[in-house]
């Protein structure tokens, strides 16, 4: 009787652990670094993510920001985002266009060649000329 009350505290043992484990990993795989934020006033960065995703083959950090333009007439912003073991990225809001408009957003992701979710970032958005 010992025997077969010693094999089910196994088995508890066992699923309890399969079971904590189903539960910490989600949790493990969705933390997201600190992030510091220099951003000029007539800017806001209303949404930004971490995501490892295929980049060219490989495991690659993606970084999206979302830059929504608070001032009063169409802007242009340059983000940098730099990493803690010197990697850094970033690009122009818009992109080709002349400017982001009054009160619109405009979302971009960034591949950057790091293959882990870094422990902190900083993001940096300047306003460029417009002409």
């Amino acid at each position: 009787m010992a025997k077969n009350n010693k094999s089910a505290v196994w088995a508890l043992g066992l699923l309890f652990l399969a079971a904590l484990a189903l539960w910490a990993v989600p949790a493990v795989a969705e933390m997201q670094p600190a992030t510091n934020f220099e951003v000029v006033t007539s800017a806001d960065v209303t949404n930004y993510s971490y995501a490892i995703k295929k980049y060219k083959g490989k495991n690659r950090l993606h970084v999206t920001v979302e830059i929504k333009n608070v001032a009063k007439v169409p802007k242009r912003f340059r983000v940098n985002i730099w990493l803690p073991d010197g990697v850094a990225g970033g690009g122009f809001y818009p992109r080709k266009k002349k400017a982001i408009e009054p009160g619109k957003t405009l979302s971009r992701t960034f591949p950057m060649y790091y293959d882990k979710m870094p422990d902190e970032a900083t993001i940096l958005v300047k306003e460029l000329p417009t002409d």
